[in-house]
């Protein structure tokens, strides 16, 4: 497997070879310098020892004391100096190196050397063929220098160095290494493992040296020391001979005991090196793989590093590794994404066929959003399963990955009803953290891929949220768009803190700038943050020697991040998560409509198809069609915009029930929409539940006491209860009696409407509401003298300023926008208070129907406002004026309707809804609906509808046409002249094909005889909802869709017939799910037990015997 030896032309090289050599060097330097102080302490110290012993005796001898002999006085004293010199000099070297042993300074700069040479081999062997190898040795080269820039601070310094590189390379030896080459086995183990058997034996015999001087050494200068001490009369000198003694003690004791500890590891890593050695040559040739020999390099790098990171039992763990009694000798390896740096030729190509299986994987995976599981999905697991023995041939996995690509590709995938669809409208958790492969700030590699799918995610979705993580990184400076969309509008944002990660700080700091809650933070135990973010709350979870998430305290960790992502989204509403918004009190938050981007395309893309098929189904008043659209939305943030539209086309249809329950779905999804709160009021109102509507209005306006519409909202509320007192009495002069009775709910209609104009005048909606009943105030008042009341008097004074300021705001925004409906009819309102000539009124009232797009609701919402008028008698001509120019537009609109089919039928009495079992298909093991049971089938189902009094006026709809009870019923309503609407889940050659050819010729005959009907009209799904959500059933959608369809008409016209044994479960679609829809919308259900008919009894024995006979039972 030898390979030819390429010289690598590699600047990520050249750079680390430079920054290992200036390490090494400066280490040396330092180094030699804690020596050459060390034995000048101890030099210095035996001087000591020799000066005092002579001072001593020299003092000791009597004519010393002659004072004749003055010069000896004088050297004596000279002595004594030179000996308190010595001394300090020797107390200035101890500091120097107390200090030195405390920085350390040269074992730093050895480890982040060895820790680049480290790096260097596995760069020139494991990592060689990695496609970013480059990156990977630059980035780690970058990670060293800023540990050693962090630990010295503006301490450090460093000599430069000129030498060659690499350090100590001999052209003429052939054991020197070269440095810039790729490195294959024979070549890494001359250059680097047995290299560094030699180093160490070498090393190893200079400690042992130095060991039995210094001990020769601690034994003289103490047998010296004691001896002055004894001397009598030498009481100064022998407690100087017993400090020196001391101090030499002191510094000869501490260096054997380093030269020991050095002593020990070098035998230690010789002892290591040797048994790898030894273990490679002890393989047989063809055992020499590449496999192997990236264990090999693993074991030695971690042999070699074990001394420097200070963890004994490195060493030895590497060697059990290397035994197979452990499977993590792939560690570093596995944390990266390519291996071919050590597969022999045959291995190489069969990492091409592996390559081509996880590209077939990523192709299924751009299908569907869930990663596909399949066996050891990279190159790197391939390798595992290699070392483990348990690797499968690439050919069984090709099928694999194969076959996993034909379902997703299949058009017939999203038939099936094993697929489930997800929860609609869970709220979204983005998760913001690294992608792949990642060092740890203690140097461990972390997966992250494995982390976001093996423990968020799950985590996630179990605390009720739909997780999104973006698929690629950040290109050219810049995240990408879609996911910047996400970060900005997501409900959640978990954000993993493991590393270090431009990318996660740079989205971490937005959604801290823009949303103050909504925010997770995890880390994989590191132990510290950076400052900016250190007082944040971390959730802690455990990784294995591999990265993934450690399988002893996964289930925990997922616990964990569960319970805090539901505690974030179940907290106060007020409650702020993010530091910015906590330390700026000032700080408001954005709306979130305001934080959406155009340029995120993909994001907005579900809601503008959306959008686009609604506008069509609500020309054509196809209730069903939005509602099903609105719900299928998955994405909340895009959800709460359909929502809105939706509410306002069911309100512009006239079902108030039915908006009032998209606002509700609304307000689950965010209870803080000021618009859903306000519309949930208004439906409530609408469907005279006053009450409630005036308690949530007003809870809105404590929380927000400048809405405008909100107090719109009350003030029509207001206005209702006083036109209820009133507005049944037939005899005219007994009406205006009770509406002046009322007026006081009139008036406070009036103030409420004049509160909200007063906080803006652009908005003229509270201000006409407020000027036209001000004037039916006044002229009530009138009518009858009242010229006493305040309240009266107040609003009479307020007139002429309501009016122009009112006036002004109209004609302003009509000028702007000659397209706003509403605009241009409250002018029109306005000229039925002011003009002078009814044909002002209804020039008014024609330009606005201009702009009123044939919306009914619209048009009947003036309407009512002249109505109301016209009953308290209100400038009758004028008033007319206005009710004759709409009347005649409506008039149209329902000529035109009833001239074009617009795709919908005359309100019915009753709607008829049907979901049944099909017939059964020949070899069916359990009989459900045997073809002989068709008789009592029709009969029941007959009288069902007899049940409910069904004739031609009524409607049925069914959610197909399969052969059995679908055609059925659609027979037995055809027979009673009904109109059926049948909703087909697509084409209908498909669904014959499905469906109905399996029954046999006769049943698609009659399904034919069915479409050709004149009663009868098929919808297909695909064209007016368009294509199935991957994951969703389109059976289970096309029942929905007939039933909310039926929505039109009212659920109390609703009446649902199933054909259903009550026992089996047809997945996601079925009776009984319809059944449970029904029911929980209130509707009524005719339940037809099929376990229950007579053909089971007695009387239907013969018939079953028949069946068996036929299917040759």
């Amino acid at each position: 497997m030898a390979r030819e030896t390429k010289q690598l032309e590699s600047l990520a090289l050249k750079s680390a070879w430079e920054r290992y050599a200036e390490f090494d060097f400066n280490a040396k330097v330092g180094a030699k310098q804690r020596v050459y102080l060390r034995q000048a302490a101890i030099a210095l110290a035996m001087f000591a020892v020799l000066l005092a012993v002579f001072i001593n005796s020299y003092s000791s001898v009597s004519f010393f004391e002659f004072t004749g002999w003055w010069i000896f006085d004088t050297i004596g004293e000279v002595l004594r100096v030179v000996l308190v010199v010595v001394l300090i000099s020797n107390f200035i070297i101890f500091a120097l190196l107390m200090r030195t042993q405390q920085q350390e300074s040269s074992h730093e700069l050895r480890t982040a050397a060895e820790e680049i040479k480290k790096e260097i081999y596995l760069y020139r062997t494991v990592l060689q063929w990695h496609e970013e190898c480059e990156v990977w040795l630059s980035d780690r080269i970058t990670k060293i220098q800023r540990h050693v820039a962090e630990g010295f601070g503006t301490e450090l310094i460093l000599k430069p160095y000129h030498g060659d590189l690499p350090p100590g390379y001999d052209p003429a030896d052939p054991n020197s290494d070269p440095g810039f080459t790729r490195l294959s086995p024979p070549d890494y183990l001359r250059y680097r493992l047995e290299k560094q058997i030699e180093t160490y034996s070498q090393e190893l015999s200079e400690p042992q040296t130095q060991r039995y001087y210094l001990s020769i050494g601690l034994f003289v200068t103490a047998g010296l020391s004691m001896l002055l001490a004894a001397i009598p009369g030498g009481h100064f000198s022998a407690w100087v001979a017993v400090a020196i003694f001391a101090a030499a003690a002191l510094m000869t004791w501490l260096e054997p005991r380093d030269i020991d500890a050095k002593i020990n590891t070098y035998n230690q890593l010789i002892a290591g090196l040797n048994i790898i050695r030894d273990w490679w040559f002890s393989l047989d040739k063809q055992d020499q793989t590449g496999v192997e020999f990236f264990k090999l390099v693993i074991a030695t790098e971690k042999v070699i590093w074990s001394q420097y990171n200070k963890h004994a039992s490195e060493m030895w763990h590497a060697i059990e590794e290397l035994k197979g009694k452990k499977d993590d000798a792939l560690e570093e390896v596995l944390l990266l994404s390519g291996s071919a740096a050590f597969l022999d030729q045959d291995e190489a190509e069969e990492e091409e066929d592996h390559a081509a299986v996880v590209i077939v994987a990523e192709t299924v995976t751009t299908v569907e959003p869930q990663p596909i599981e399949t066996d050891k999905p990279d190159i790197i697991e391939g390798v595992v399963e290699a070392v483990n023995g348990k690797a499968e041939t690439m050919d069984k996995k090709i099928v694999k990955a194969e076959t996993a690509l034909m379902v997703v590709n299949n058009d017939d995938l999203d038939d099936s009803r094993g697929y489930q669809s997800k929860k609609r409208g869970t709220p979204h958790a983005f998760v913001v953290m690294p992608f792949g492969r990642k060092q740890g700030p203690d140097g461990r590699w972390i997966d992250f891929d494995s982390i976001y799918y093996d423990l968020i995610k799950p985590a996630v979705e179990a605390a009720g949220f739909e997780s999104f993580r973006a698929d690629q990184e950040s290109v050219s400076g810049d995240i990408l768009t879609d996911m910047f969309q996400e970060l900005l509008l997501a409900d959640m944002v978990i954000a993993d803190l493991s590393i270090d990660n431009a990318n996660v700080f740079y989205e971490l700091g937005v959604r801290h700038a823009v949303r103050k809650r909504g925010l997770v933070h995890i880390q994989s135990g590191r132990p510290y943050l950076p400052f900016d973010i250190f007082n944040v709350r971390t959730i802690p979870y455990q990784i294995d020697k591999n990265g993934r998430p450690d399988p002893d305290h996964i289930e925990k960790d997922k616990q964990a991040i569960t319970k805090i992502t539901r505690e974030t989204w179940a907290s106060d509403v007020d409650r702020v998560h993010s530091p910015i918004f906590n330390l700026l009190d000032g700080l408001a938050e954005p709306d979130r409509k305001t934080l959406r981007t155009p340029l995120a395309t993909g994001f907005w893309r579900e809601y503008n198809e959306w959008r686009e098929r609604v506008t069509i189904s609500q020309r054509q008043k196809r209730i069903g069609d939005i509602l099903l659209l609105t719900e299928e939305i998955r994405n909340p943030l895009i959800r709460e915009e359909a929502i809105s539209e939706a509410g306002r086309a069911m309100r512009g249809l006239g079902r108030f029930e039915l908006a009032l329950q998209q606002y509700r779905h609304g307000l689950e999804i965010n209870p803080r929409n000021n618009e859903f709160r306000r519309e949930e009021s208004f439906h409530l109102n609408r469907l005279n539940r006053t009450d409630e509507a005036i308690v949530k209005l007003e809870r809105l306006l404590q929380d927000d006491p400048n809405d405008i519409e909100a107090m719109s909202f009350l003030g029509r509320i207001y206005k209702q209860m006083w036109t209820e007192t009133w507005e049944d009495i037939k005899d005219e002069n007994q009406r205006l009696e009770e509406a002046f009775n009322a007026l006081h709910w009139l008036i406070k209609a009036v103030h409420t409407y004049l509160a909200g104009y007063r906080l803006d005048q652009n908005n003229y909606y509270p201000g006409i509401n407020a000027l036209s009943l001000a004037m039916l105030v006044d002229s009530m008042a009138s009518q009858h003298n009242l010229t006493d009341d305040p309240d009266v008097e107040a609003i009479r004074d307020d007139l002429p300023k309501i009016k122009g300021a009112v006036q002004f705001a109209l004609e302003n925004r009509t000028e702007k926008d000659t397209t706003d409906y509403w605009a241009l009819v409250s002018l029109a309102e306005l000229q039925v208070s002011i003009a002078e000539d009814p044909i002002k009124v209804s020039r008014a009232y024609k330009k606005a129907l201009t702009a009123a797009r044939k919306n009914v609701y619209n048009l009947k919402s003036a309407l009512g406002q002249l109505k109301l008028l016209q009953s308290l008698g209100f400038r009758p001509e004028y008033v007319q004026a206005g009710i004759d120019a709409i009347n005649g537009e409506l008039d149209r609109i329902h000529h035109e309707e009833d001239s074009i089919d617009v795709g919908g039928f005359p309100d019915p009495p009753q709607v008829f809804i049907f979901s049944g079992h099909p017939v059964d298909a020949p070899g069916r093991t359990e009989p459900r609906f045997p073809p002989a049971m068709e008789k009592e089938v029709r009969d029941r189902i007959g009288k069902a509808l007899d049940k409910f009094d069904a004739d031609h006026h009524d409607l049925a709809v069914t959610c197909g046409a399969a052969a059995g009870g679908d055609i059925i019923f659609i027979e037995v309503c055809l027979e009673r002249d009904m109109t059926v609407e049948v909703h087909l889940p697509f084409e209908e050659a498909r669904y014959i094909q499905r469906s109905v050819f399996y029954a046999g010729e006769q049943w698609i005959e009659r399904f034919y005889n069915i479409r050709n009907n004149a009663n009868v009209k098929i919808w297909l799904q695909p064209d007016y909802l368009g294509r199935v959500k991957f994951g969703d059933n389109m059976y289970e959608r096309n029942e929905r869709w007939a039933l909310y369809s039926s929505f039109i008409h009212g659920i109390d016209r609703m009446r649902l017939i199933t054909l259903w044994d009550g026992l089996t479960d047809d997945g996601p679609g079925g009776p009984d799910k319809m059944i449970d829809r029904v029911r929980q919308l209130g509707g009524i259900t005719e339940h037809l037990n099929t376990t229950k008919f007579n053909y089971w009894k007695a009387e239907g024995k013969v018939n079953r015997a028949l069946d068996l006979l036929a299917r040759g039972g």
